[in-house]
């Protein structure tokens, strides 16, 4: 039996049910909502006996109900107990479009996206993030607000599969394994042209970050629109060398990229600040230090500048803080 038949079969029958015993003994049921209420009921296994037939035609028509109703009702939640159970495994084998609008959507699992997901989820509690790879084959993160698209992610099907036009950014992580830096980065690089490729034909810009392997290879990133890069091996070397003239430096830049302690958070301009001076003091009297617009950090030497009304402004403060200033907005 097909699903649509089994769902009129069964819709026909509890109403039928309910307007036919409201017939036969309207004395017993005043009501067709009494009749449904038995038919249900019965049909359910549950028996309350507070409302049951009297007549000899009532009991008849009762156990014809017996054999069809309670036959037909358990097919129908054993059908929707499947369409549960395949969802779920669809949805953990990554085989289900994604419906989520304004996610983060995470491409290549590797270690270092592991420690990326797990950061996001403590930090933001709101933020879904979607995963695509195509080596694993099911999600690797057990969460309410993690899913995953299994596939190439090079293949627009997927790209749209991850619901991409309506997520908030996408970050390419280099894939683990054997490959050397060119080759790692020719594949991220494949990736973010296609989905930048698949941005531009529906007019809209997709945030894209990612994570190269090689810094010479940053200009062929810029060509195809690249907002950001992440260059793991040269960030770590330019943060070991500092932290051995500087005691002390990489626990800073560990705090501001992790959850712990203070941490840099991004804000928009308000209505009472003109300058950049006007937001720096009403942001360090809350106990938030202003550092940049974006990625300018040279703000700080002209803070008598107009903010623009898109500035996005980064912020070093705690997490009390920054809900503070977001909550008085």
């Amino acid at each position: 039996m097909n699903n649509q038949l089994l769902i009129f079969a069964t819709l026909t029958l509890v109403l039928t049910s309910s307007y036919f015993i409201y017939f036969l003994e309207p004395e017993t049921f005043t009501s067709p909502f009494e009749g449904l209420w038995w038919t249900m009921t019965t049909v359910a296994t549950v028996g309350y006996g507070d409302v049951s037939p009297t007549t000899v035609k009532g009991k008849i028509f009762a156990m014809f109900l017996y054999i069809v109703g309670i036959g037909l009702m358990t097919i129908f939640i054993g059908k929707v107990i499947d369409f549960f159970s395949i969802r779920k495994r669809l949805k953990e084998e990554g085989r289900l479009k994604i419906t989520t609008e304004n996610h983060i959507i995470l491409i290549n699992w590797t270690k270092k996206a592991e420690i990326t997901l797990n950061e996001l989820l403590a930090t933001f509690n709101k933020i879904h993030i979607v995963i695509i790879d195509e080596s694993i084959n099911k999600i690797p993160v057990v969460h309410e607000r993690v899913e995953f698209v299994r596939g190439n992610p090079a293949n627009i099907e997927v790209l749209q599969q991850a619901n991409l036009l309506k997520c908030k950014s996408v970050m390419i992580f280099s894939p683990d394994g054997l490959m050397t830096a060119s080759q790692a980065d020719g594949h991220t690089l494949l990736i973010a042209s296609t989905l930048e490729g698949l941005g531009r034909q529906n007019n809209q810009n997709i945030y894209t970050i990612c994570e190269v392997s090689n810094s010479n290879h940053i200009h062929a990133f810029k060509h195809v629109d690249v907002e950001e890069f992440i260059t793991a091996n040269d960030t770590a070397a330019h943060l070991a060398a500092r932290s051995i003239m500087f005691n002390g430096s990489s626990e800073i830049i560990r705090q501001l990229t992790s959850h712990e302690g203070y941490d840099l958070y991004c804000i928009t301009k308000k209505q009472e600040w003109t300058t950049f001076e006007d937001a720096s003091k009403a942001l360090s009297s809350k106990g938030a230090m202003l550092i940049s617009n974006g990625n300018d950090l040279s703000i700080i030497n002209h803070l008598e500048k107009i903010i623009p009304d898109n500035a996005n402004l980064f912020i070093i403060c705690n997490d009390e803080t920054y809900f503070n200033i977001m909550s008085s907005n």
